[in-house]
């Protein structure tokens, strides 16, 4: 069987996917390139390079699951609204803990054109909040109860009055099922919604290209350590 370029592009592409399942520090970056994998570009197979270039230097990289972390979860939601130029999509991210421990993360594109930051916001937030669910879902399976609501930390105080709001505004139209899921969730205790400032928002490593400094920190946030080769 012959390998042709885009072929192998695709392959290597598709290792990367599956790779992010244990690197979630190349999650934002992965997401991008792998949307380009049926017309790759000269540019695109140059930042598939650069990937491999980082993973090579920090082979030795890895989350931390420390034994003595506790069994409570909480959660970060973030939004990038409309910041691709080719259809103005948005794109949904967050990641949950259990204490200290990075268990579950995601990176994705939304199916449909938010109209607003608070709109994608609260999709983003919904996404999550379903996520915490099943978290706690199957922590209950393993005989791991949660007592108290699982905080769901967002930046938007928009969306969280939204929530906390019985009353449906105009903004909220276009996004009805995800107020009623969310919205379901707050009222019965399952969650709560702290507000937490965009320039500690953990979750912020899968929206976007950092500097270096913001980079390693973010990381430190999220518990991926660079480990010393023995």
């Amino acid at each position: 069987m012959i390998i042709t370029g885009d072929d192998f592009g695709r392959t290597v592409v598709g290792s990367l996917v599956y790779l992010t399942v244990t690197r979630p520090d190349i999650a934002h970056v992965v997401h991008v390139v792998s949307q380009f994998v049926i017309s790759p570009s000269t540019v695109h197979w140059a930042v598939v390079l650069l990937i491999l270039r980082y993973l090579r230097g920090t082979q030795f990289q890895s989350l931390l699951l420390p034994s003595s972390s506790s069994l409570e979860i909480h959660a970060y939601s973030d939004a990038d609204w409309a910041n691709d130029p080719t259809d103005r999509k948005s794109i949904t991210v967050f990641c949950v803990f259990l204490g200290d421990s990075l268990i579950s993360w995601k990176s994705k594109k939304q199916d449909v054109v938010s109209r607003s930051f608070t709109e994608c916001e609260y999709r983003a937030m919904a996404t999550t909040a379903c996520e915490i669910v099943w978290l706690r879902w199957l922590l209950a399976d393993m005989g791991v109860f949660l007592d108290r609501p699982t905080p769901l930390h967002c930046e938007n105080k928009s969306a969280i009055q939204i929530i906390r709001n019985t009353v449906f505004h105009e903004r909220t139209k276009h996004i009805e099922i995800d107020c009623h899921i969310i919205r379901h969730y707050y009222q019965t205790g399952i969650i709560t919604l702290p507000f937490v400032s965009s320039s500690v928002q953990i979750v912020d490593m899968f929206t976007k290209s950092h500097s270096s400094s913001r980079f390693r920190f973010l990381l430190d946030q999220l518990s991926i350590l660079l480990a010393v080769a023995s």
